[in-house]
């Protein structure tokens, strides 16, 4: 496919210019005659339409209900409701469907907004790094003004606007090029972007998922694991665990290393897939290997619990500190609580606290309670860490931690490192009871409180 884009593009510099102003529109054919003499192919076209000696087109093969390219030619003549074209493959055969792609001629708005993956652009791409977007977007416009029909003006415009921090205007524009051609997997995937990640206000899920969809349908790589999770979480529509474990198994073939950490999931759980330990071990060691953080951290969860492995609190250490090491808070979690308890690393309080303050400075609710029961276990009346351990069971309990919101009640009502108060012990009770807390609905019938 990928060659088929580069020698569709690659050709563009040569077309001819007078006839691509008076339309862009593609021709659709189909081949009807091969000659074996020369090689050559007749296609037959609508007699309205309108081809040039020297454009490219390309062959097209029905595959699952989809035409997909599978050779790329150029047209040799042209004859009234036909012309003939040269492929550089022999899976051409007599009845499959040709088209050729017209283009804009190169234009000064290529130079300065062509969109990375384009499949489309004529020229090298323009990084954002790169974009003036101001200069990019006012020759896009004035390419527009020519060029009409052209839809990677529209595009091309659209990405200016986005870069130039103007949402709303770049989505229009998006649609614009995808209203002049349905399956522009580059414009689909921009606007389902700014649909998805976007202003709260132009968020619509729904349309994202669309354009993410089709685009991934396509063959637009930065779609497929993002319209992967989507079916995965049910955002936009219903969960579909299939889907999602389709396409992120095409992406993991890929390399797309969130992909491949995404696919191990579903292996692992059985989500629209039948459930493989060692499909998923192979994957998510894939991914770390790619240096995809949470592949780390999953790595670390399958050596503590011993899923599919032999338990090894050594092996689980190691893959948490690593991600640890990357600022994945989750690990950090976990590398304090083994430091603590000296589970596959020598025993250190010192070192314990230190990640687990990271991880609680991160916002870890279960962190900020683990450092409060460090402090609770080693205090006493007279050295000052209940204080300390109060402090951090607020912490916690404010972050929505049911046991810590316990454990603050339990504090209050027996004024253990901080002034007993019955009211306070009252209210953390009753917010852990309604997350379903069995002891502080316990505590709250003693004290005559309900919840």
């Amino acid at each position: 496919m990928k060659n088929v884009v580069s020698k569709v593009t690659s050709f563009i510099a040569v077309m001819s210019v007078a006839a691509l102003q008076t339309s862009f529109a593609d021709v659709d054919g189909e081949i009807t005659e091969n000659n074996l003499e020369t090689g050559a192919f007749t296609v037959a076209i609508d007699e309205k339409a309108e081809v040039v000696v020297g454009e490219q087109v390309v062959a097209l093969s029905e595959l699952d209900g989809k035409q997909i390219e599978i050779a790329a030619g150029e047209v040799t003549s042209v004859a009234e409701g036909s012309y003939t074209a040269i492929f550089d493959s022999e899976d051409v055969t007599v009845g499959m469907a040709a088209l050729v792609k017209q283009y804009a001629p190169e234009h000064e708005a290529d130079h300065l907004s062509a969109i990375p993956d384009d499949e489309f652009a004529v020229v090298d791409a323009v990084v954002d790094a790169n974009l003036d977007a101001p200069a990019a977007a006012k020759a896009c416009k004035a390419a527009i003004e020519e060029y009409p029909e052209e839809s990677r003006f529209y595009a091309q415009l659209g990405r200016a606007l986005e870069v130039d921090g103007k949402p709303a205007s770049a989505i229009l524009q998006y649609e614009k090029a995808i209203a002049l051609r349905p399956d522009y997997p580059v414009a689909m995937h921009n606007l389902a972007k700014l649909r998805f990640y976007g202003p709260e206000e132009l968020r619509d899920f729904e349309t994202a998922r669309k354009h993410f969809n089709r685009s991934a349908e396509l063959g637009f790589d930065a779609s497929l694991a993002v319209i992967g999770t989507m079916a995965r979480d049910g955002m936009g529509g219903d969960r579909d665990y299939a889907a999602a474990a389709n396409w992120f198994s095409i992406a993991a073939e890929n390399g797309n290393a969130f992909s491949q950490n995404a696919l191990a999931e579903c292996f692992e759980n059985g989500w629209g897939i039948d459930q493989d330990i060692s499909k998923a071990l192979l994957w998510y060691r894939s991914s770390a290997e790619l240096g995809y953080v949470p592949a780390y951290r999953n790595l670390g969860r399958v050596f503590q619990d011993g899923i599919g492995v032999s338990e090894s609190d050594r092996k689980a250490f190691d893959w948490y500190s690593r991600a640890a090491e990357k600022d994945d808070v989750e690990s950090q979690f976990h590398v304090g609580q083994a430091f603590l308890k000296g589970k596959g690393v020598v025993h250190s309080q010192e070192y314990g606290i230190e990640w687990l303050t990271k991880a609680a400075d991160a916002g870890h609710a279960k962190a900020m309670r683990a450092i409060a029961s460090y402090y609770y276990s080693r205090g006493d009346s007279k050295n000052g860490e209940l204080d300390l351990a109060a402090a951090w069971y607020k912490k916690a309990a404010s972050n929505g931690d049911v046991v810590a919101q316990f454990n603050l009640g339990s504090m209050f009502e027996k004024g253990e490192g901080i002034d007993r108060d019955k009211n306070l012990a009252i209210n953390w009770y009753r917010q852990a009871a309604r997350q379903g807390h069995s002891e502080s609905q316990k505590r709250l019938i003693k004290l005559k409180a309900d919840w």
